[in-house]
């Protein structure tokens, strides 16, 4: 059994794992080429969604020896200062390939908007910095950390030299919410009357850690039959979502997502009336029809996890989809996805990681249309024949992605900066409400001034 099945759904961040974990251990491969391989790691997003598991699952694939930087609340900063120390002398003796962990990076370190720059905090940064700087002297060791609150970490740690590779774990979509379920009432012989898709769709905004105290407080109270009826799942989620959704997010970073979330979302308003509700919690264009074309756009009926029973209704969600998509349907969606980077161009003057599901949804988008033959029979591309295919037909390929994404961008861009006043009044009213259903919105764009369309 591999540690990756330790993992349930987050299909790309697992990919990004599985390619980290093939450069520690094919290194020599890697070194060759010339490259250099990454000295420190970060896994980043809200409580509850798996960031240490992550990180063990990397040290068991990678087969190396894991030195834990154990921080207590209370600990002063000559102890805490003299762990990391010992940490990273333990790590450097020998030729052992060694991954240093420091769990909740972000509770010792000062926040880049300087909320408390204590003598403490600096004097702990300080000495972190000293000691990933000499990494480059030993390289058995790969530094690892988790955090929270990424955006406030300064930026003194996570420029790249220092945090190479970073992988966001943001709460689960739906998808991931199925997949998750899906692990642990497996894991039992508990019946329950609602089939996971369904506890899916009523557990928006629960964690991974959130789903598997569902599971497990269902279990604890099914029938003598071990059945657990409709009724008391329903009671369960509303009981967890009183309780145990996690609050940690810092209001910076909400404010990223809602302008992103905004930015796409005005967007995809000018392009289709579609029902939405908009909101600050997921990665979405807030608009229904283009949602469902964004996810239904990396449909693979090829992967490895695919079920042919339990992926029948994905498949003809799928096909419901595509079968009434044009071509300017999906540049639609993708010019959506463009909108949250745009937006952020514009309201921060810079972007960040939180971009990256929305960038590669458009890859996914331009890969579907050249499936389906859109952007003509001289580019018609089938990933499954991939080896059939010449260099210099994927380099057109590429060319003529890339060309389709610049124009999409442009158009974007163009809308977001005709919407800049509508965009920056729905921010904090979004970071308030966390989200807003589709008539009140419509009503307060009116009261903010209109929305520009395309």
């Amino acid at each position: 059994m591999s540690s990756f099945d330790r993992i349930a759904g987050y299909k790309k961040e697992k990919e990004e794992l599985r390619a980290l974990v093939d450069i520690f251990k094919n290194r020599k491969k890697y070194e060759l080429k010339g490259a250099t391989l990454p000295r420190g790691i970060i896994f980043y997003g809200p409580a509850g969604t798996g960031k240490t598991l992550f990180s063990e699952v990397l040290a068991e694939e990678c087969s190396i020896k894991k030195v834990n930087i154990s921080i207590s609340d209370s600990a002063s900063e000559n102890n805490i200062c003299r762990r990391i120390r010992k940490a990273f002398l333990q790590g450097s003796k020998g030729k052992t390939p060694t991954m240093i962990f420091f769990d909740e990076l972000d509770k010792v370190l000062p926040n880049e908007s300087e909320k408390y720059y204590s003598d403490r905090s600096k004097s702990i940064l300080a000495q972190l910095l000293t000691l990933i700087d000499g990494m480059e002297k030993a390289d058995n060791i790969v530094f690892v950390a988790t955090c929270n609150d990424y955006y406030d970490l300064p930026e003194s740690i996570t420029r790249a030299g220092r945090f190479d590779k970073k992988i966001c774990l943001n709460l689960p979509d739906c998808q991931t919410r199925v997949a998750i379920l899906d692990k642990y009432a497996k894991a039992s012989p508990t019946r329950f009357e609602m089939t996971t898709e369904s506890i899916a769709k009523l557990t928006g905004g629960f964690s991974p850690a959130a789903l598997k105290t569902l599971v497990n407080e269902c279990i604890l109270v099914s029938d003598e039959n071990n059945f657990v009826p409709e009724g008391v799942i329903r009671a369960k989620i509303i009981e967890i979502k009183e309780e145990d959704i996690p609050t940690e997010r810092s209001e910076q970073s909400y404010t990223i997502d809602a302008v992103r979330n905004i930015g796409a979302f005005v967007v995809a308003r000018s392009y289709s009336g579609s029902d939405y509700v908009l909101t600050v919690e997921e990665d979405k264009v807030s608009n229904g029809f283009l949602d469902a074309i964004i996810e239904n756009a990396d449909y693979d009926y090829d992967d490895e996890d695919y079920d042919e029973d339990d992926c029948e209704d994905d498949e003809s969600n799928a096909s419901a989809v595509f079968s009434v998509c044009s071509k300017n349907d999906l540049l639609a969606a993708m010019t959506a996805l463009f909108g949250g980077y745009a937006a952020e161009e514009l309201i921060f003057n810079k972007i960040y990681d939180n971009v990256k599901v929305s960038l590669d949804a458009a890859d996914d988008i331009a890969f579907k249309l050249a499936k389906c033959g859109m952007l003509g029979l001289e580019l018609y591309y089938n990933d499954y024949r991939e080896y059939k295919y010449s260099e210099r037909y994927r380099e057109k390929l590429d060319d003529a992605f890339f060309k389709l994404k610049m124009e999409c961008y442009e158009k974007a861009k163009s809308i977001v900066l005709k919407n800049e006043a509508l965009i920056r009044k729905l921010v904090p009213v979004l970071i308030k409400r966390k989200s807003i259903e589709k008539a009140e919105c419509e009503e307060l764009i009116v009261e903010l001034g209109g929305l520009v369309c395309a």
